[in-house]
């Protein structure tokens, strides 16, 4: 396997590796995709600008951010099913982030439970909500994140009714997952993923 060097890297051994209902559900986006796209060209454009000959002593990339004092000026965002794109994906992004000095946010369509997640890192995390018709479902979680101590809870409240995920609908991915006779060979010629 060549280096990694960059995201297109990792693109490319995602895109290898993964069973493709999982890397386009993670790649893709809704409708035309226009938000997408969009977000894409405007993290393209972002630039460093470099300053060489200066003095760097003391300078520090701690940060404060919703109250927290975090060792770097970001945090992980919500994913769901991310346990479905690696095993226990949850606890591993959580636990990088902490080892990062910084936070991991839990999305309510998570594959593990809030207390798996906090079974599994010492540090905080953040929580996600989405809101459901079930203002129960709602209530009840988000006394399960308060006892699991995130620190922080996100609501959503951009979704009242789910985008049209064009790729998912040709890939027969739903929530919760089914397995269909496509996606099952799919994932048997990467065995590596299902286990």
């Amino acid at each position: 396997m060549s280096p990694v060097t960059n995201i297109e890297d990792l693109r490319h051994l995602a895109r290898r590796r993964c069973p493709r209902i999982m890397f386009d559900y993670i790649e893709r986006g809704s409708f035309e995709e226009i938000t997408l796209a969009a977000n894409r060209d405007r993290l393209a454009r972002l630039a460093f600008r470099q300053r060489v000959l200066v003095d760097t002593t003391g300078r520090t990339t701690t940060t404060e951010m919703l109250g927290e004092t975090l060792a770097v000026p970001f945090a992980l965002a919500p994913s769901g099913l991310s346990g479905l794109m690696w095993g226990d994906g949850e606890i591993h992004a959580a636990r990088a982030a902490d080892a990062a000095g910084t936070r991991y946010t839990l999305s309510t369509l998570s594959i593990l439970t809030l207390e798996d997640v906090r079974a599994a890192i010492q540090g905080p995390f953040w929580f996600q909500l989405y809101v459901f018709r079930d203002r129960r479902f709602s209530e009840e979680i988000i006394e399960r994140a308060r006892a699991a101590r995130c620190t922080a809870l996100f609501v959503t409240v951009d979704l009242p009714t789910a985008g049209q995920r064009h790729a998912d609908l040709k890939n027969g991915l739903t929530v919760p997952p089914r397995l269909n006779l496509r996606n099952a060979l799919d994932i048997a010629r990467r065995p590596a993923w299902a286990l």
